[in-house]
């Protein structure tokens, strides 16, 4: 009975699998960019470097406040008149508008710069998250396509192993064979469905992880399949766009940039200053009789303008600027081999998948041509195992054979297009 449960349940399996959702390998990037929340920070991140840039002329935008005060002097005074000492307790109230303004820098210049750079910086680092975002799921993709075909396989020969495990029942049933020829292939029917089960759960694991690196909610396991997606692409072999080689060229004008902004610190900085205000005071708490004006008739008569322009050139800063200089140039250098190393590592990269694609389209050849002579062998064997003229284990030998056969020859092709793939995206970050 638990062999007919089997049997129906793969039946059931393979229903459920046509009318599941097909989903290619372009499918699972576009819900990943759509719901990931990884790249949806990276994405926030560009965003900000954004926000901070300013524009060259808010560096020479005047800075304008306001200020007021009021204050109280306590003491006292002489008298020139009767030659005594009075009280000299004033108060006062001062207000005025001030406005400073920076006339040349050339560090701003430099700055703003920078902060362009850092833009594009924030941009190849949102397309670097992308890259190993996709570097990863074009792995896990594969990977689970390569078990949705072995499964296949598997199920396909389980058909088979049912309908001997049913021919020799009755076999044995007519004495014409003997009962441990029922239990030997009964036996093997059991570890079939074994290995079918093992499949299964290593395939719902991988697409289980394949959904949650898609942060794709609203659809279990089974309700989808993964499908490759037949594509007649030209060779791709120029290289046209790689987030961590452009980095690095890219990080070596921020240091130059970097290293500008040092040397401008040497340089005369001129700033203007101007300031509109007035005061009001008055005596309190007096022995000396003062008629002061009103408040308002004193903040008028006592307005002022203050106009000044300062220059600062620097003379000497103790060196802090020549060591900078020096610590800015090695980074320079250090990052001049980064390149070199970004540059030859993807070099050595691509090579070894073009070896590998290579060697793939050599020996899919002889798989095909192993298949072929391994169906004769699982032919002839069959036979050979109807009639009695070989034990169980040598058919179910013959019949793993075919097994692993095939499946290397459709591993072999699926590797292909991984290497195919991970060049593309090696070459241009997308798939």
């Amino acid at each position: 009975m638990s062999n007919r449960w089997c049997l129906l349940f793969g039946i059931l399996f393979s229903t459920v699998c046509l009318s599941q959702e097909k989903w290619t390998l372009q499918d699972c990037v576009n819900k990943g960019k759509e719901n990931s929340l990884k790249l949806m920070i990276s994405a926030l991140e560009t965003q900000v470097s954004e926000r901070q840039k300013q524009s060259v002329g808010s560096y020479y935008l005047p800075d304008i406040t306001f200020n007021g005060g009021q204050s109280y002097n306590f003491g006292s005074a002489i008298d020139p008149n009767t030659n005594s000492r009075v009280s000299s307790n004033i108060q006062s109230t001062r207000a005025s508008l001030d406005a400073g303004v920076t006339l040349f820098d050339y560090s701003n210049f430099i700055q703003h710069k920078r902060d362009l750079l850092s833009i594009d910086y924030a941009k190849l680092n949102e397309a670097d998250v992308l890259f190993q975002y996709q570097s990863t799921l074009l792995e896990l993709f594969y990977e689970a396509i390569g078990s949705q075909a072995f499964l296949e396989i598997q199920q396909q020969q389980l058909v088979n192993s049912k309908a001997n495990l049913e021919r020799v029942q009755k076999e044995v049933e007519a004495g014409a064979k003997p009962k441990s020829d029922f239990y030997d292939i009964e036996y093997i029917y059991h570890s079939e469905t074994i290995s079918i089960k093992q499949t299964q759960n290593t395939l719902y694991n991988q697409k289980l992880r394949l959904l949650h690196l898609l942060n794709y909610e609203g659809i279990d396991v089974e309700s989808f399949s993964l499908v490759q997606k037949e594509e007649s692409m030209a060779q791709l072999t120029a290289y046209e766009f790689n987030p961590t080689v452009e980095k690095a060229k890219l990080q070596q004008q921020v240091l130059e940039q970097e290293k500008k902004l040092i040397r401008s610190k040497n340089l005369p900085r001129l700033v203007g200053n101007y300031q509109y205000g007035s005061f009001y005071s008055k005596p309190f708490n007096s022995d000396v009789e003062l008629r002061s004006n009103p408040f308002s008739k004193q903040m008028g008569d006592n307005k002022s303008q203050y106009v000044s322009f300062g220059l600062s050139i620097p003379v000497f800063q103790g060196g802090n600027v020549r060591r900078q200089l020096r610590v800015k140039q090695e980074e320079l250098r250090l990052n001049t081999v980064k390149i070199k190393e970004s540059e030859v590592s993807l070099a050595n990269q691509v090579k070894e998948l073009d070896n590998e694609i290579i060697q793939l389209e050599d020996i899919a050849k002889q798989l095909q041509k192993s298949i072929e002579l391994s169906e004769k062998s699982f032919s002839t064997t069959q036979a050979k195992y109807e009639n009695g003229q070989v034990d169980i284990f040598s058919f179910n030998g013959a019949k793993n054979q075919l097994l692993n056969s095939q499946f290397a020859l459709i591993k072999n092709a699926y590797n292909h297009s991984f290497m195919e793939d991970k060049r593309r995206l090696y070459y241009t970050n997308s798939l």
